[in-house]
């Protein structure tokens, strides 16, 4: 990865996932540690899940509300249970109530030295289950170590890294050869190309067992799509097959379709319209717009941008030429136009046309243009058809703000017979 693709990426990531930093004092613990407790329906989904007959030592490496925790105890009761969490109000909570836990660290999982802590007083264990805080981390020295320890430091030198990436790694440190791993992780985590290597590298020395996509909004104060993990600690065979599955359904995927993508919304809509050919094979163009924050001297009437959407989807100014947009002539749309929205979870998927004017559209939309009038109206209806949503939004990527990139726009099925 050059230095400027990782300029990118960090911008991005960024954005969409926000920095682990300082906070006041007086925030909430929930606020504090960005946790996101684990509703007990989607825990027990987790437990079920899992093919294991009788683990003997289990831990949650981020136990919160201890939901994932108290799941497994009422499955396997005779087992030994572990805990640990940087909130000491957490650990203190489910070792008052639960005896079965022998014991809670309150650890900051994403210290080296952590582990070794762990497994000197407990050893290793059979299972290991949680939901990681879903933000970046910044590539402190442990980080870095923790990332050499596995041959990984070469491919994320950035300054900042999703903190599920660690998560994982300390995870598999404290597993036994043969053990389970069973994560709620983000969406991002199992659609993002910035986490193809990463997913490589799990596939490759691991058995990934299957992927269970959840509904979004489960968690309190965030709308961010999550999918369990359910990963065993052992050498996958040479044609290891990946179970996807959502709603009792399941879809089989390759190794390397895997590293792609592991969601099942994703193949299931692939499935459904892989006869049809890409809209990509027409005459049309695609166009990015221009990141705002460069968009100079531009009244704000003249830039197209996902609020304009707010007042409808036909766009209207009284431009009757290019020449004020001049500097930007690359990234304007002109009467006729299309535009989809491409980030955002409320507006992506939006589409609208340009009626009358000229815009500089910004880069949190497309331009689709089509020369051929009934050409560019049937596109127009398949992008707004039910069909249409339901595939932009099974393509869509990323956590706190979904996206959609041009290559997966160009992808768009064709139906002639619609």
């Amino acid at each position: 990865m050059s230095s400027n693709e990782r300029t990118i990426m960090v911008e991005y990531l960024t954005k969409i996932y926000g920095k682990r930093k300082k906070v006041p004092i007086d925030m909430s613990p929930r606020l504090n540690f960005k946790q996101f407790f684990t509703p007990q329906k989607y825990s027990q989904i987790m437990i079920d899940a899992l093919d294991i007959p009788f683990p003997n030592k289990i831990i949650d490496l981020a136990i919160g509300g201890g939901s994932l925790l108290i799941e497994a105890i009422k499955r396997w009761e005779n087992s030994t249970y572990y805990g640990n969490d940087i909130d000491e109000k957490c650990c203190e909570n489910i070792c008052k109530n639960y005896k079965n836990i022998k014991k809670c660290f309150n650890q900051d999982i994403f210290l080296k030295s952590t582990i070794k802590t762990i497994k000197k007083e407990i050893g290793k264990v059979d299972l290991c289950v949680g939901n990681p805080p879903f933000h970046l981390i910044n590539q402190d020295n442990d980080i870095k170590d923790i990332l050499k320890s596995y041959k990984l430091d070469k491919q994320y030198k950035s300054n900042y890294i999703p903190a599920e990436v660690i998560f994982i790694l300390q995870c598999l440190e404290i597993l036994k050869t043969h053990g389970t791993l069973a994560l709620i992780l983000p969406d991002g985590f199992f659609v993002n190309s910035y986490l193809k290597n990463f997913r490589k590298f799990l596939i490759e020395n691991y058995t990934v067992e299957k992927i269970i996509e959840l509904p979004s909004n489960i968690f309190e104060k965030t709308d961010a799509k999550t999918h369990i993990l359910v990963l065993n600690k052992s050498k996958p065979f040479q044609n290891n097959i990946i179970s996807l599955i959502k709603d009792l359904h399941t879809i089989n995927i390759s190794k390397d379709n895997a590293i792609h993508r592991m969601n099942y919304s994703f193949y299931s809509i692939l499935n459904k319209y892989e006869k049809y050919k890409n809209i990509s094979s027409l005459d049309i163009d695609f166009i990015r717009g221009k990141s705002k924050y460069l968009i100079k001297n531009i009244q704000n009437n003249h830039i197209l941008h996902t609020t304009n959407f707010s007042k409808g989807n036909i766009f209207n100014n009284n431009l009757k030429s290019t020449n004020k947009l001049i500097n930007y002539k690359d990234k304007v749309a002109i009467p006729g136009d299309i535009i989809l929205a491409r980030v955002g979870n409320s507006c992506i998927g939006k589409i609208g046309i340009v009626n009358q004017g000229y815009f500089v559209a910004t880069d949190c939309v497309f331009i689709i243009r089509i020369k051929d009038v009934k050409l560019r109206i049937k596109i127009y209806e398949l992008l707004t058809s039910k069909n249409g949503q339901e595939w932009i939004h099974a393509n869509a990527k990323g956590v706190a703000a979904k996206h959609i990139t041009i290559e997966d726009i160009k992808k768009f099925p064709y139906i002639e017979d619609y």
